[in-house]
């Protein structure tokens, strides 16, 4: 376990692998663990980092209020902690809105973003998480640890991963007031109306068989030229343990593409082919 300290508020992270960076970062309820398998994929290519978003995993949250706009800062303010100039970004579901959200904000410091499940429109959330908006279920959820396993566990599906365990007990360690918070958050955010802002490739993953968000978050991408949409038919919310082979093969073709926009702003590489691609 790795802590670096932002604005007083100790960050946990882990790191594995060489070469250029790629961050990762997790959804609700979540934490780094659940990338693991991912980040050992990647690092033989590059070099990998994960944090725990404050209030989530083992990042405690004392001053800083969970929303989408205060996890995009502390994205950057990580980079800066650990000399990081530019970044290829990864996020999952709220990671995913986090990284989108970064991207658009400071294209100077992220050189790449790939979303997975992202809710672009808050509104696309399902009802279960907007239940936890509500003070009274969130403080249930808190209250009852057991629950919140059983919610987390349907939410992961039937994945394989060994460390499921480990995974499941971070998803306890968040407060109901964290997890309340980070829901509203979400809730409350729409991506949409900036997505024309976006100026470094994209990558945006969704499982066809989706069932925290909705799968049509996709279609929003339809007119923006540097995303390319990848739907992975057989996945539910979380592609990379549901088709962990396929997922991997996606991600590191993004990543590992070299080309860029040129001086022009015109010419983008073969990759890009701006098309919805069920993968199976």
């Amino acid at each position: 376990m790795s802590i670096v300290v932002i604005d007083n508020q100790a960050v946990h992270y882990e790191v594995l692998g060489r070469g250029r960076p790629v961050l990762f970062l997790h959804g609700w309820l979540g934490s780094w663990r659940y990338w693991f398998p991912t980040m050992e994929v990647v690092a033989e290519h590059f070099r990998t980092y994960s944090f725990d978003f404050w209030g989530f995993g083992d990042s405690r949250r004392k001053l800083t209020q969970e929303s989408i706009q205060n996890y995009s800062d502390q994205v950057i303010r990580f980079l800066d902690a650990l000399g990081i100039d530019r970044v290829q970004l990864v996020g999952h579901s709220m990671g995913g809105m986090v990284a989108l959200k970064t991207a658009i904000t400071y294209p100077d410091r992220i050189q790449r973003v790939a979303t997975v499940g992202a809710p672009i429109d808050g509104n696309s959330l399902s009802w279960l998480l907007k239940l936890t908006d509500r003070p009274f279920f969130a403080d249930t959820f808190a209250r009852m640890p057991w629950m919140r396993r059983q919610l987390f566990r349907f939410f992961l599906g039937k994945t394989s991963d060994p460390a499921i365990g480990e995974i499941i007990d971070d998803s306890v360690k968040s407060s109901g007031l964290s997890m309340r918070r980070a829901v509203s958050s979400m809730w409350r955010t729409d991506l949409r109306p900036e997505l024309s802002r976006l100026k470094v490739p994209a990558l945006i993953v969704h499982g066809g068989r989706d069932n925290v968000v909705q799968p049509n978050q996709a279609d929003l991408f339809d007119n923006v030229p540097l995303a390319e949409v990848v739907v992975m038919s057989h996945s539910r919310h979380f592609p990379f343990l549901d088709e962990a082979a396929q997922f991997n093969d996606v991600l590191l073709r993004f990543l590992k593409a070299q080309s860029s926009l040129n001086g022009t702003g015109g010419v983008l590489p073969n990759f890009f082919t701006h098309e919805h691609q069920p993968v199976r």
